[in-house]
């Protein structure tokens, strides 16, 4: 009797066995594709809980920066949603000037003197490790940019400032060398624990020229709020799921730009309009960047 002669009852459990097969295949695919996308959403639900205790961290940061310089009267504003510490111009630079006047001067001492105080609970240190009393959060500052901003108006050329850039550099590193004049300690402050291959200092300057501007406008008012320095505060996240923690502090302001509460008997600062954040910028030398 051949295969084709077989009674089709033998064809049909072949053929039944056959689909079950087919089946259990299909059903372990199934498990495993389920598998795979439990293991993604687990790992997209940790780097959103990542990214914003990141924020978190920061936000409290310069809370804390902008709290220190209102109580010792100094204008500031926060851009939170942007991670920027904000000086006006007015406070610091004369028009068309690289060299911070003397009421510039001591606002950035104040500055040197809150970071001081402020990061070693953000940042590691060459001689020093992270202060016990500091909150329970993994996350720490990668980058500091100052970053240097003017108006739209052309300047004066001179040998040394051509143009809006050259003097949006070199306001930037000016008060880069002011920071460190003032407080040394700043040098020894790094994006890693020292020994790390991505340990480096966390200062570094950048110039924009008037390609940044916080107010369209074209009025003497807008240009004002155009020149300013911004301090930027550029997070890292931990490397690994097992370094992914809570952080121990109390949740932060609002993600928006808002100005820094003035305290009583010091002098108003001027109403902060939201900022965009942008790209974050590579650090740059002292020197210029190209023509706005």
């Amino acid at each position: 009797m051949t295969e084709d002669d077989a009674p089709d009852v033998w064809k049909d459990e072949r053929r039944e066995s056959y689909y079950v097969s087919i089946t259990d295949m299909l059903i372990g695919l199934l498990f495993l594709f389920i598998i795979m996308l439990m293991y993604f959403a687990l790992q997209l639900r940790t780097t959103t809980q990542d990214l914003v205790t990141a924020e978190d961290a920061r936000n409290d940061l310069l809370q804390k920066i902008a709290t220190y310089m209102r109580d010792h009267n100094v204008r500031a504003e926060v851009d939170f949603s942007a991670g920027v510490l904000r000086l006006p111009d007015e406070i610091l630079f004369d028009k068309g000037r690289d060299s911070p006047k003397t009421e510039g001067q001591a606002a950035l001492r104040v500055l040197a003197d809150a970071m001081t105080v402020n990061l070693p609970c953000y940042s590691f240190q060459l001689s020093a490790v992270r202060p016990g009393t500091c909150p329970g959060t993994p996350h720490h500052v990668e980058a500091i940019f100052i970053e240097g901003h003017t108006d739209s108006d052309p300047i004066a050329a001179t040998a040394r400032i051509r143009d809006n850039w050259d003097l949006s550099a070199a306001r930037a590193s000016n008060t880069f060398r002011l920071l460190n004049e003032f407080q040394p300690t700043l040098q020894g402050f790094l994006s890693a624990a020292p020994g790390e291959r991505e340990a480096r200092p966390l200062l570094s300057v950048a110039g924009y020229a008037d390609q940044r501007p916080v107010d369209a406008g074209q009025d003497e008012a807008a240009k004002s709020r155009n020149r300013r320095i911004d301090i930027r505060f550029v997070m890292a996240a931990p490397k690994t799921l097992e370094d992914v923690q809570p952080a121990g502090a109390a949740p932060s302001p609002a993600a928006a730009a808002s100005p820094v509460a003035p305290t009583p008997g010091a002098k108003p600062s001027p109403k902060a309009s939201p900022v965009a954040p942008a790209p974050q910028p590579k650090p740059t030398a002292a020197s210029p960047s190209p023509q706005p």
